[in-house]
């Protein structure tokens, strides 16, 4: 097989290398592709953002925070940017960073249902019941109007389970 060079290839060149190494999983292979298309293109938000989630694949948490940094850096009103640094951040145990992200992600998309979602669980990680059932009452009315069931039918055990463990009811929560 013939290498070719590195300038060669224009960031889009790169940036699909990467897609097609993800694919064959690949994911060593697709964070170097999508490093060769930011380093000719350092504001290819979806370079980084896949770079992030292929190094998660790795379990390279703090590289893939790195990465979804530098993707809200260049598109901050991105709402699947601010979740998936919230997602790793939490995996990270920055819990401060997570739920700073995931507000962010719900202000800039109010109909993410998986943000608030995942809000609510970060806040029952520290057993802040009224704050994990708020915003898990959101997210069930979401999931409700985007006609997803399965999570409909998820959040409402969860929050059974919530208003039980914090001995609180369904009627403390008029907004939700």
């Amino acid at each position: 097989m013939t290498s070719v060079t590195k300038s060669s290839h224009s960031a889009e060149d790169w940036f699909e290398i990467g897609l097609d190494r993800g694919r064959a999983v690949d994911h060593q292979g697709a964070i170097e592709a999508y490093q060769e298309a930011v380093e000719q293109d350092p504001n290819h938000f979806k370079a980084y953002m896949n770079m992030g989630l292929r190094y998660g694949k790795l379990l390279m948490n703090v590289k893939a925070l790195d990465s979804f940094k530098k993707a809200i850096d260049i598109k901050p009103d991105d709402p699947i940017a601010h979740y998936s640094l919230a997602l790793t951040a939490n995996l990270c145990g920055l819990t401060d960073d997570s739920i700073k992200h995931y507000k962010e992600a719900v202000r800039i998309k109010p109909t993410y249902a998986e943000a608030y979602s995942n809000l609510a669980t970060v806040y029952y990680q520290f057993k802040q019941g009224k704050d994990a059932i708020e915003n898990l009452l959101i997210a069930q009315k979401l999931f409700d109007e985007q006609g997803n069931r399965q999570m409909v039918a998820t959040a409402q055990s969860l929050l059974q389970d919530l208003y039980n463990e914090f001995n609180m009811k369904r009627e403390d929560f008029p907004e939700g």
